[in-house]
């Protein structure tokens, strides 16, 4: 998969997360609140993660912010993974899902396998350089 494929990829996972989040906040709300975090981190999180979401898909947007797009995915890509890990690994006593969209209909196994993917694919398009970057210059 090409690095623009990647990025594309990414903006559209993040904007329609993100988006759908802050056009039905009050669900999203409270979902946050049903999650097994502690109240008080709830409040803070229904504001941080649709902003840091829009803000990867925004920054992925531009060649002057793409690489802090693509870390700023790689991030977040990171705890979302590490949350569904700590659910099947049963660190809570409930899993509700937050999730929207096709991630809601699956399972918590398949939405591991999914973060899993789009992980290495943010990773690869990180560490992706042209092909002219390998070429030596001709003199």
């Amino acid at each position: 998969m090409s690095k623009n494929a990647i990025i594309a990829l990414l903006v559209l996972l993040f904007a329609y997360t993100g988006f759908s989040k802050f056009f039905a906040l009050q669900a999203f709300t409270g979902t946050m609140y049903n999650q097994p975090i502690p109240h008080w981190m709830a409040a803070p999180l229904v504001g941080l993660i649709p902003v840091a979401e829009v803000t990867a898909a925004g920054c992925l947007l531009f060649k002057k912010t793409q690489r802090t797009g693509l870390y700023l995915s790689l991030l977040l890509l990171i705890l979302f993974t590490l949350y569904i890990a700590a659910i099947l690994l049963h660190f809570f006593r409930r899993t509700p899902c937050s999730c929207g969209g096709i991630f809601r209909n699956l399972s918590w196994q398949q939405h591991l396998w999914v973060n899993l993917l789009l992980l290495a694919f943010t990773a690869i398009a990180i560490t992706r350089r042209p092909i002219s970057s390998y070429l030596s210059p001709l003199n």
